[in-house]
């Protein structure tokens, strides 16, 4: 492995683990605040007259919030796997094409696991 490959690499895996962190927190933050929110509705009669109100919104909002939490942990999950390639020593590589992912992709998108071309094509055969 060249140099420039290792430095590649030590940088894209603390990349990842920054963004892993970051992911982390999201997930806890949005779950302890849904968690209030099903604390704080469940103390509270606050239905209006028709029967609606603060509390369908509190609903509402624990429920994007426990979205977004999962969406969070799911990254987390992405980011593992790509923590995983970079041990194994396949970091980087489409996982549909086989040929090597380029660095540019790979600084935007550290978790990723398709070449444009396979990802492009990926995209038009779902529609």
């Amino acid at each position: 492995m060249t140099t420039t490959t290792t430095d590649f690499l030590a940088a894209q895996r603390r990349e990842l683990e920054a963004r892993r962190a970051s992911y982390l927190a999201d997930a806890a933050r949005a779950t302890a605040t849904a968690l209030e929110l099903t604390e704080d509705g469940g103390s509270q009669d606050m239905a209006d007259e028709d029967g609606f109100g603060e509390g369908d919104t509190l609903n509402v909002e624990r429920d994007r919030l426990l979205v977004v939490a999962s969406d969070a942990q799911a990254h987390v999950a992405e980011i593992d796997a790509a923590l995983a390639r970079v041990e194994a020593g396949n970091y980087g590589v489409c996982e549909a094409c086989g040929k090597p992912i380029p660095h540019a992709r790979l600084e935007v998108l550290p978790e990723a696991t398709l070449c444009v071309s396979c990802k492009t094509g990926a995209s038009l055969r779902r529609r």
